[in-house]
């Protein structure tokens, strides 16, 4: 890990241009219609042969609101009911994607992401996890990493409750900004009292990490204003923070047309709130342990 950071601005503008995420992998880029199903089952059974570990994702797309920032697979709606057809199907996928895998080959790693992992029902959460221990390998003794992603709107103390006891031991945290005039610009409004309820919830509950996610380059950031939610943050005591670009594509999202261009920061302000969270975050303890996140040590 690197000590510092070297802020070389000829270096920043040679390389600066668009190009895929690089926390994605593979990256949007490299998809393609030549996969076909026959890959898919040719890498399955290279797994099962050679008895690997398993690394699952569960993708639950729904929110009960939309955040005019986000580029994710959504589906925006209060109707809670119409989680229920695509649950099904879910559990169809799980039960055909096992049966070409090893019983013996443990999931050492579970992810739920969304959308909104915690639109979902107790029962359903219940009955969504049944399913997955029945037809996989879950290790029961909390020494896999089992996250999941809470928005703290769509959560309490039962919630945070339910999903230790049904074995999740890591949470991400959506907080992205805590100024509630950047809230308001986003339509994402969620109170430093939500976030730290969900917090002292995860310590109570012996969850073994706690992560929350910030946003730089929303409408209205200033530095001095992200500097605050920083500082704020920080006082919460994560365990890992990250810390994402935004990358403002109305052309192919389209909540972010709903963002006046015109409030975005500028480059320099992005670069500015970048430099001076590093520093904020590295002088509280934090480790930059690269893309973009960040580790207590």
């Amino acid at each position: 890990m690197l000590n510092a950071i070297q802020w070389d601005s000829t270096l920043i503008r040679r390389y600066d241009q668009a190009g895929p995420r690089y926390t994605s992998y593979p990256t949007a880029v490299q998809f393609h219609e030549r996969v076909s199903q026959f890959d898919l089952l040719h890498a399955l059974r290279d797994s099962r042969k050679a008895l690997k570990p398993l690394s699952l994702y569960v993708h639950i797309p729904f929110c009960a609101h939309i955040c005019y920032y986000c580029a994710c697979n959504k589906v925006i709606t209060k109707d809670r009911g119409r989680a229920q057809p695509y649950l099904e199907k879910l559990e169809r996928e799980i039960e055909i994607i096992s049966r070409h895998l090893d019983p013996q080959q443990k999931v050492e790693q579970l992810h739920f992401g969304g959308g909104t992992p915690t639109f979902l029902s107790h029962d359903e959460l219940r009955h969504l996890m049944g399913h997955l221990r029945q037809h996989f390998n879950l290790l029961d003794d909390d020494t896999g990493d089992y996250s999941i992603e809470i928005d703290p709107r769509e959560a309490d103390w039962s919630t945070m409750g339910l999903l230790r006891e049904l074995g999740f031991n890591r949470v991400s945290l959506g907080v992205q900004d805590l100024d509630p005039a950047v809230q308001r610009a986003v339509n994402r409004l969620q109170t430093l009292e939500e976030t730290r309820a969900i917090v002292e919830a995860a310590r109570t509950l012996q969850f073994r990490s706690v992560n929350i996610d910030l946003i730089y380059g929303l409408p209205l950031q200033t530095p001095e204003r992200f500097a605050r939610t920083v500082a704020e943050v920080i006082a919460l005591q994560p365990d890992r923070l990250s810390l994402f670009n935004y990358a403002h594509l109305p052309e192919r999202f389209m909540p972010q047309r709903r963002i006046n261009t015109s409030d975005l920061p500028s480059p320099g302000d992005k670069l500015a709130m970048l430099q001076a969270s590093i520093e904020q975050l590295s002088a509280a303890g934090y480790r930059y342990i690269g893309m973009d996140h960040f580790a207590l040590p």
